[in-house]
């Protein structure tokens, strides 16, 4: 019989008091072999009880655990110490927020086998999609899962929609053949932003690597809990993709001009409509179906799943998924420009 490839979980942290018992514990639950696997908690210099948390599971768990400093506190320099320390041939990464099934590593072995891929991921998916009532979430947090999964929020990025399976330009955490960061390079952590994740699947596509995406692989998320909440989130995502840009000189997608591009429209046409006025119109006809657009996707969403079936209320649900579209649309494309125009110092990053 074949002995399974050993497998190096990663997971970065810092201050996951309220969310690392939950994610150890369902890695040490998992369905693959646990004397194949070991787990490198990647502590940003937590000043709450994570420390003690992991200390405490270390003493008693099935598994290796290994809780280990990240002085630089961020993602990308946790992600790389990671790499380093790993033992195993495979290196997946789970977020302490992340909420996975018990088969998820044995999923994402299995398909990077059998694909020949070089990072395999599944579909991000909002955990709210599968709470039994309202009393678990709010109407906020529905909402902007909601959003967050549909294609007039992110376009066409599928590692969100989860409609098929197939090669991508990027997926949600990662499972990697450790060979691949020999080949391509570890993590940046010299740009002042950017998004690591897209940046390191760039590079492997570009080094003529590949990225598969798995649908029937599943990593639930609690979305956010307020409408501010996303729109700093989707500003931090948009200074990122521009950070990618001016690294990389292009994007992965066509989905990731459309906001600033949009945003660029609304306010160029107005000016330009005082000299010409069919740009008046333009801009018009471009403000009236997005608000068009939001509008009737807000009220079908809101319909099918609000109302009695999970308890939260359709009106409700509504205000908020109105709300939560131009948020995420809006905040992206600001966040894009900053980044554009800005020139931030070196390891000056916009959040942990």
């Amino acid at each position: 019989m074949h002995r399974k490839e050993f497998v190096s979980v990663i997971i970065p942290i810092r201050n996951e008091e309220r969310n690392i018992e939950s994610c150890l514990t369902r890695i040490l639950n998992q369905t693959y072999p646990s004397d194949r696997l070991e787990i490198l908690v990647i502590d940003g210099m937590s000043t709450d009880g994570t420390r003690r948390l992991v200390g405490r599971i270390i003493e008693d768990a099935p598994v290796s655990i290994r809780l280990i400093d990240n002085p630089k506190g961020q993602r990308a320099s946790a992600l790389n110490i990671g790499v380093r320390e790993a033992r195993g041939d495979i290196i997946l990464r789970v977020d302490a927020r992340t909420i996975i099934g018990p088969d998820y590593i044995e999923r994402c072995v299995a398909t990077l086998l059998r694909t020949g891929a070089d990072n395999v991921g599944g579909v991000q998916r909002p955990v709210t999609f599968e709470a039994a009532s309202a009393g678990d979430y709010t109407t906020a947090q529905h909402a902007i899962g909601i959003a967050m999964s549909h294609p007039f929020g992110v376009g066409n990025a599928l590692f969100r929609l989860g409609k098929r399976s197939g090669y991508v330009d990027t997926v949600y955490l990662g499972c990697f053949r450790r060979e691949v960061f020999d080949r391509v390079g570890l993590f940046d952590e010299e740009a002042p932003v950017i998004s690591e994740d897209s940046d390191m699947n760039q590079r492997i596509r570009a080094a003529g690597g590949k990225v598969y995406l798995d649908k029937d692989i599943i990593a639930y998320y609690i979305p956010r809990d307020k409408i501010s909440d996303l729109w700093r989130l989707y500003f931090r995502y948009g200074g990122c993709r521009a950070g990618n840009l001016i690294k990389n000189r292009r994007l992965t997608a066509w989905r990731q001009y459309v906001p600033p591009l949009f945003l660029l429209g609304l306010i160029l046409l107005p000016v330009a409509g005082f000299f010409f006025e069919p740009f008046f119109y333009l801009w018009l006809v471009m403000a009236g179906a997005y608000f068009s657009a939001d509008l009737l996707v807000s009220l079908y969403l809101s319909s099918r799943y609000g109302g009695r079936v999970n308890g939260f209320s359709r009106p409700a649900l509504f205000l908020h998924l109105f709300a939560a579209f131009p948020t995420m649309h809006f905040s992206w494309a600001m966040g894009f420009w900053r980044r554009l125009l800005q020139r931030p110092r070196p390891g000056e990053y916009w959040g942990y």
